[in-house]
């Protein structure tokens, strides 16, 4: 029992398209459009539901800056 709740506080929250959006200032149609694309950041599907983990999209974003340095 201990282990479950010890690898539950090393899960990243999950954040829904809406709260992913406004996180990154974008509509959940362009979110939408990247998904298609393959474009944005790394997303879960759960039996047709999408959700983002926080620590992927700061991952994510962190390698945007990381890119335009190079």
């Amino acid at each position: 029992m201990s282990e479950t709740i010890a690898e539950s506080n090393l899960v990243s929250p999950l954040l829904d398209s809406r709260e992913v959006a406004a996180y990154l200032k974008v509509s959940e149609a362009t979110l939408s459009r990247w998904r298609t694309d393959k474009k944005g950041p790394p997303f879960l599907r759960m039996g047709g539901i999408t959700r983002y983990r926080v620590d992927d999209v700061e991952t994510w974003l962190a390698s945007l800056s990381a890119d335009e340095h190079s």
